[in-house]
């Protein structure tokens, strides 16, 4: 029996300008889907200004997705790290590996002003686990997830700046951010390579750079965001296939493109989101 599955990252939601005013405006993305995943950075309910809002809409997300009968995985991401305990999936028997891409540099966001104070904590968290600990999956995603709950601790000191004074403050940031840009694929495969060695897919947001890469046997799939720059992307799992989309506003709604931009066949058996592969 055919299981779909949709895979989604980065919808920010609660924040006053987000693009996604509400859970519902997802509905037709989940439509006929058996299970969907929201992979990392679903709500801002780790930054002060927007955490009433974004927990008010996570609890919605939950409702419409029972209400159509959808299982809902939310992965923790740097924006939410304490909204879920599952921080990856590994699906069709290990084929296919998810994580928000946090953990693929301890600084999270080497681009951002609290970017020393975060690698900071990083470092100092993964120095508290034995040598032995140090470089399994479970302790990078824990030890990102620490680091990432610091970063709010840091952000409230510049919170009031806005992106232009930050910009402004640091003119170099935008360079930063395009060089990640360039280099995550690399980052990506070595992570994987670390972690996951099976994958053939690994599945990622964060970055909010999407993008399809080929790295040796492994396809590098990054899922966009909803906010800037606003080029979403969906993956949808079905019958042995793996289908990239584009996604866009269609009136107050957000729906697929009628093509997909990339297809794949799966050789493994896939497995349900809610649980990992052995």
């Amino acid at each position: 029996m055919s299981h779909r599955i949709v895979i989604l990252s980065d919808t920010h939601m609660g924040r006053a300008d987000a693009v996604v005013r509400s859970p519902a405006e997802l509905a037709p993305l989940w439509r006929g889907a058996d299970s969907l995943v929201i992979n990392g950075d679903v709500a801002e309910v780790h930054d002060p200004r927007y955490r009433v809002k974004a927990a008010e809409q996570v609890l919605e997300l939950h409702d419409l997705c029972e209400r159509d009968g959808v299982d809902l995985t939310l992965l923790s991401g740097n924006h939410d790290p304490y909204i879920s305990d599952t921080r990856h999936l590994k699906l069709a028997n290990g084929a296919v590996f998810i994580t928000h891409g946090d953990a693929l540099h301890p600084s999270i966001a080497p681009w951002c002003p609290t970017a020393a104070r975060v690698r900071h904590s990083y470092d100092n968290a993964l120095a508290t686990l034995k040598p032995e600990e140090r470089d399994t999956l479970a302790s990078r995603l824990s030890v990102t997830q620490h680091a990432a709950q610091e970063h709010w601790v840091a952000f409230e000191k510049v919170i009031q700046r806005s992106a232009m004074q930050q910009l402004v403050r640091r003119p170099w940031m935008g360079f930063e951010v395009l060089w990640y840009w360039h280099t995550v694929p690399d980052l990506a495969k070595q992570f994987a390579k670390q972690h996951a060695p099976e994958a053939k897919f690994f599945i990622f947001g964060h970055t909010h750079h999407q993008g399809v890469w080929q790295r040796d046997d492994l396809t590098i799939i990054n899922t966009g965001s909803f906010g800037f720059p606003g080029q979403p992307r969906a993956v949808v799992i079905e019958d042995d296939r793996l289908r990239v989309f584009k996604v866009s506003r269609k009136g107050d709604v957000f729906d697929y493109a009628d093509a997909p931009l990339a297809e794949y066949e799966l050789a493994a058996a896939q497995q349900p989101a809610n649980g990992e592969a052995a």
